[in-house]
């Protein structure tokens, strides 16, 4: 199984012209829950559930305080969690200040190893969910041509 995508049609803002124009898009599955995943290692580990429950949200807590430090925090074999911020800017050195920054962002860079699986992920188009162009097309293909009858002086 892969990831699914399919046709859509959109605007884009950057898009000078403001044409409709057709985009690939994610059919993402529905987004895996904490319970879930403590569940899948508990049975791939042999770790008792309760006890990676307790590991898994002891970690969370342990990143959550090293960020608000202002740390970022590096998970072997996962990835970087970078707490990171974009800001206005200024001509004028006075007015770049702590009310300049817009938004506190926490960046995940993965590691490598995840890095290569997302490459390899394998795209399955979904002609079936996307948009009606592609479904007229799609239905034109599928219909067949009238056939004649195989001897034409029998009706």
């Amino acid at each position: 199984m892969g990831l699914f995508v399919r046709r859509i049609k959109k605007f884009f803002g950057f898009d000078k012209e403001k044409n409709l124009k057709y985009v690939l898009v994610p059919d993402r599955g529905d987004t895996v829950s904490m319970k879930y995943i403590c569940q899948h290692v508990a049975l791939s580990s042999g770790v008792n559930l309760g006890m990676v429950q307790v590991v898994s949200y002891a970690l969370v807590e342990a990143m959550k305080a090293f960020i608000q430090q202002g740390h970022a925090v590096q998970l072997d074999n996962f990835g970087k969690f970078i707490p990171t911020f974009s800001a206005k800017s200024s001509e004028v050195e006075s007015e770049v200040n702590l009310k300049s920054v817009r938004s506190m962002r926490l960046r995940f860079s993965p590691c490598t190893e995840l890095q290569k699986i997302v490459r390899e992920i394998e795209l399955v188009f979904n002609a079936k969910d996307s948009t009606q162009d592609t479904k007229a097309a799609n239905q034109e293909e599928e219909q067949e041509p009238p056939t004649e009858p195989e001897n034409p002086d029998v009706v």
